[in-house]
């Protein structure tokens, strides 16, 4: 059976003898594995023994690992990872599935297949005999029900603030995650709880640049760029949050162009009242024309982060950082 991650927990309570977890979101994927291996471990599974499909990697002696009994434990759990080696694992894993005892579970990790890969004879085989997990990026109206379902296990049931999560955090689980689980020592879990968390100076969070340069804070941005580059943050996630708020940017300008009712926009792209507000005196200040030209730079950027384009990441960052925030000359203020 092939599920999705948040199908899996009501799943493991009828533990299958093998799991396949694939996909392109490592935090859904890890917390997949780790879901699986406590239902294991709650089941009696005392061993957990773990394989790494690379050089040296021996079929005959996994093969051999499944098929005998553990000397320290009644029963194991085999976690076997494989990245790039589908066609060895669509030639050899389908004779591993018969070995696997009875009340043992093997668990194979992969990355991303798309949806031909996901038809595959072996992978069907798994699904046959078991269940695959499929743990894709999630986005829009679908990130926005996960991020619901996860504040409604801690006890929090606040429409508003699911989707001000979904929303500041698309692109990042882990920090989804994070921000629901200190949300739940919060005495008063609401917005103005969240908008600390998420704009906690001391953390210098990804987000906060997007927000100072939205107000058009030239000094905080700098200084907010400048301290993500030193601890060396990841400059993709820096790279997507600052071209999201542009592109929405862009849209705004392109509807108030056309008069179009802007409340159409904001609901159809999940921007609460607040935020709203924020967007819309950026947009005052940001001509069309130059938010086309700091697009170009994301453009830009974006081959840089991918290998294609020569140049320093942190650089163009801080030059489109900079440029949102109003910075007089190109990709600056309105004209």
């Amino acid at each position: 059976m092939h599920l999705k991650p948040e199908e899996l927990p009501a799943r493991l309570g009828d533990l299958r003898p093998v799991y396949l977890v694939c996909g392109d979101e490592p935090f859904l994927v890890e917390e997949a594995v780790a879901r699986i291996a406590a239902a294991a471990a709650a089941a009696g599974i005392g061993e957990h023994q773990r394989f790494f499909l690379e050089s040296g990697f021996s079929w005959v002696r996994f093969r051999e690992a499944l098929s005998s009994p553990s000397l320290f434990a009644a029963r194991s759990l085999y976690e076997l990872r494989a990245r790039e080696s589908r066609e060895t694992l669509g030639r050899e894993l389908p004779p591993c599935l018969p070995l696997i005892a009875p009340g043992e579970v093997l668990v194979v990790v992969v990355g991303a297949l798309d949806r031909a890969a996901q038809k595959a004879a072996w992978v069907e085989a798994v699904a046959a005999a078991g269940h695959v997990v499929v743990a894709t990026t999630l986005s829009g109206e679908r990130l926005f029900g996960w991020v619901r379902g996860r504040l409604r296990e801690v006890g929090i049931v606040d429409e508003e603030l699911a989707r001000r999560i979904s929303y500041c955090t698309e692109g990042n689980m882990g920090a989804a995650v994070d921000a629901i689980t200190r949300l739940q020592t919060e005495p008063h879990p609401n917005a103005e709880a969240l908008e600390a968390i998420l704009g906690d100076e001391a953390r210098f969070d990804v987000f906060a640049v997007t927000d100072v340069a939205l107000k058009g804070d030239l000094a905080a941005t700098h200084r907010y760029t400048d301290r993500l580059r030193t601890e060396a943050r990841d400059p993709i996630l820096v790279s997507w949050a600052l071209a999201r708020e542009l592109r929405l940017l862009s849209r705004i300008a392109f509807y108030q162009a056309k008069k179009a009712p802007l409340a159409d926009l904001f609901r159809r792209e999940r921007v609460w009242p607040a935020r709203q507000a924020l967007l819309l005196a950026a947009a005052r200040r940001l001509s069309a024309g130059r938010l086309r030209r700091l697009l170009l730079h994301c453009a830009e950027l974006d081959r840089i982060n991918k290998g294609r384009a020569v140049g320093d990441a942190w650089v163009m960052i801080e030059r489109v950082a900079m440029g949102l925030a109003g910075m007089p000359g190109e990709g600056g203020a309105r004209e």
